[in-house]
């Protein structure tokens, strides 16, 4: 680079200044200008141990450049896959990691189909609906008391994001209804008892159910607990009587 000194106007001007602009584009921004420098003299290493060794070096230092990537064989695969970008295919390692065919890189991706049924409350969206349907299915009354107080927290809490103000339970309530096709019905007061829909309370544990087994051994053991406090007190009883005997005797004496 040479400097021209302009002695009219006293500023300096810069000879074969080299500008971004005027160089070769960048095939991959995310990684830089020095680094598709760098895959370029991989090219000019003729000996291809020697140059699979400089290309692990490169991919070590692309994984630093892109955090995002993991140590996995799908992954690890991209960052070849990048290199061979950048190197223009003209190039070959030894490693099971071959380039991609012009074909692979240009294929689109399959078409996601998407539901074409419009959400019939937008503020609460499609996947409440879903679970809503599914708890419609369900067969014991409790199941779907406990389900119906997990949906209907997470749609207070969906409501209050769109709407500040507060929001009462027979809202929520008649909604779940209404989603569900009028499968869901319950009563106001079994949700209002328990305050199932207030925000923040832990989820409802419900009750163990005991076996018959435990249950007649409950009741076996209750039995017998009873059958023994009646004895105790009988023999109270007999040992208080047999005192006051003993007491009558000694003053007849």
């Amino acid at each position: 680079m040479e400097q021209i000194e302009n002695s009219d106007q006293g500023s300096v001007k810069l000879k074969n200044l080299d500008y971004n602009t005027q160089r070769d584009a960048l095939v991959l921004k995310e990684y830089g200008r020095n680094m598709q420098n760098m895959v370029r003299h991989l090219k000019t290493i003729e000996d291809v141990e020697e140059r699979t060794r400089a290309a692990e070096t490169l991919i070590n230092l692309m994984k630093q450049l892109n955090p995002s990537v993991r140590e996995n064989s799908d992954n690890i695969h991209r960052i070849w896959d990048h290199l061979y970008i950048m190197a223009d295919g003209e190039i070959e390692f030894n490693n099971e990691f071959l380039p991609q065919t012009e074909e692979e890189r240009t294929k689109k991706p399959e078409h996601i189909g998407y539901s074409q049924e419009p959400v019939k409350y937008r503020h609460y969206g499609r996947n409440v609906e879903l679970v809503i349907a599914k708890a419609a299915e369900l067969e014991d009354e409790q199941d779907i008391i406990d389900a119906v107080a997990d949906i209907g927290k997470l749609m207070k809490s969906f409501y209050l994001t769109w709407n500040r103000d507060s929001v009462e339970d027979e809202v929520i309530l008649k909604d779940i209804k209404r989603l569900s096709g009028g499968k869901i019905d319950i009563d106001i007061e079994v949700i209002k008892d328990d305050n199932l829909f207030e925000l923040g309370n832990a989820p409802r544990q419900r009750p163990q159910r005991q076996s018959s087994s435990s249950n007649s051994r409950s009741r076996s053991n209750r039995s017998s607990n009873s059958s023994r406090a009646s004895n105790n007190a009988s023999n109270r009883r007999r040992n208080q009587g047999g005192k006051k005997n003993r007491r009558n005797k000694k003053r007849r004496k």
